[in-house]
């Protein structure tokens, strides 16, 4: 199975080929940094070991916390004695340091330094408190570990494996005098063995190579950068997404769209369906209209041949010398049978010719002397003077004036009651005045 590299200078692989035959080893890594990123003990987190971090800094104990759950992680600083110190934390970086030259360094490169105390406590006390069985490798990354090695007890401890900065400065004596060796060194890291682990140097003598199986970690400070193809992914699946929704959507169109079109489909089936009901329907009406056609054309078929030899019949009739010879009885019958009802009502028909006739003649006399002023003076004197001729008169005089109103059409519909009366009475006498006053008042206003 292929390892997988976290440290910054592979000092995982190079411990890892020393102690792979330990199971569920114990590691104490004194300023432990990040949990992934130039880790010296991520690999052994991951294959089943167990260990105490120590980090003063504030996030990345944090994120250990949340990635090491299983191990002990202490916001302490290893130190010679117990207290409190300085430190500055170096925002966003592994540089934080309890050395006040070296921050303000890292002021003057323009890096963000914040200053708080950090608890200090020694190896040994942390060992004492937290430490169950051997421990089989310590590593130190702070920059100067002598201090840390002041507080600790390496005969006690006994750990196999010691791995801290190069050069190691002051801690080599001290590691020296409990019987370490130096069994390897990098430019970078030095790597020294217990006096009662001394078998362990022969698997520190080669740097790491392809013999190994070993794949650097994804972000690994020696790997290529992928802060790019980071973003690059990250815009092409947020590209995707994009197309996705576009493309949901657009089904989701599309399936209402289909759904709309099978509905459609349906209401054409059921309308073809119905059209051909109604075509069923009128091709029997025709074919009933078509029988009952060649019927009606049977019927009047025979119609006219019966008539035909009806007509055939009574011009045989006719021309038979039976009709010939009753002819003269048939026109005596119809004369002695007819002719009495009708000298019968010609005297009414008579008497009504004649009234009309009388009224014609007697409505033209009236007419003819109310237009001659004259003459209207001498008959109404002589009526005046035979008082049982007034009434019929009167009576004619009010028929000729209704007759006068419908035939003449006049505008106002009535006759006046001086029609043909003089204009100015005074000149005539007081018994044709008297005569005149009597008529008027006789005859119906308007």
């Amino acid at each position: 199975m292929s390892l997988t590299s976290y440290a910054a200078h592979f000092e995982d692989l190079l411990l890892w080929r020393a102690l792979r035959q330990v199971k569920g080893g114990q590691y104490l890594d004194a300023g432990a940094g990040d949990p992934l990123h130039g880790s010296a003990t991520q690999l052994f987190y991951a294959r089943g070991w167990r260990g105490i971090n120590l980090e003063p800094a504030s996030a990345p104990l944090r994120q250990l916390r949340i990635a090491r759950p299983a191990d002990i992680n202490l916001p302490l600083a290893a130190a010679a004695a117990e207290g409190t110190a300085d430190f500055y934390e170096v925002t966003g970086t592994p540089l934080s340091t309890l050395d006040g030259a070296l921050a303000r360094h890292y002021r003057e490169q323009g890096r963000e330094v914040v200053l708080r105390q950090a608890a200090l406590r020694t190896l040994d006390q942390v060992c004492a408190e937290h430490l169950d069985g051997p421990l089989h490798f310590l590593h130190l990354g702070m920059d100067d570990p002598a201090d840390a090695l002041a507080g600790f007890d390496l005969q006690r401890w006994q750990p196999w494996l010691v791995v801290l900065r190069a050069p190691a400065g002051a801690a080599q004596p001290l590691l020296q005098a409990a019987g370490y060796t130096l069994a390897y060194q990098d430019g970078w890291k030095q790597y020294f063995v217990a006096p009662q682990q001394q078998a362990l140097a022969a698997a520190l003598q080669l740097p790491p190579n392809p013999h190994d199986d070993w794949q650097l970690a994804e972000g690994h400070a020696r790997s290529f950068p992928l802060d790019e193809w980071r973003q690059r992914t990250a815009a092409a699946e947020a590209e995707a997404a994009t197309s996705r929704s576009w493309a949901m959507a657009h089904v989701e169109e599309w399936k209402y769209k289909y759904t709309q079109m099978e509905e459609q489909r349906e209401r054409a089936d059921q309308l073809q369906a119905e059209l051909k009901r109604v075509r069923a329907i009128a091709d029997e009406q025709t074919s009933r209209l078509e029988h009952d056609r060649q019927h009606y054309l049977e019927q009047r078929a025979e119609m006219d041949r019966t008539l035909a030899a009806g007509q055939a019949d009574v011009a045989a009739v006719y021309a038979s010398l039976s009709w010939r010879i009753t002819k003269p009885l048939r026109a005596a019958k119809f004369v002695l049978t007819r002719g009495p009802r009708w000298a019968l009502r010609q005297p009414s028909r008579v008497r009504g010719v004649l009234v009309r006739g009388a009224k014609r003649v007697l409505g033209a006399a009236l007419r003819y002397v109310n237009a001659r002023p004259k003459l209207t003076f001498f008959l109404r004197r002589t009526v005046s003077r035979l008082p049982f001729l007034l009434p019929l008169a009167r009576m004619v005089h009010m028929r000729l004036k209704h007759s006068q109103a419908n035939g003449a059409g006049a505008a106002d519909g009535a006759l006046p009651a001086d029609a043909g009366a003089p204009a100015d009475l005074s000149q005539l006498p007081d018994a044709a005045r008297r005569m005149f006053k009597d008529l008027r008042r006789s005859a119906p206003h308007s």
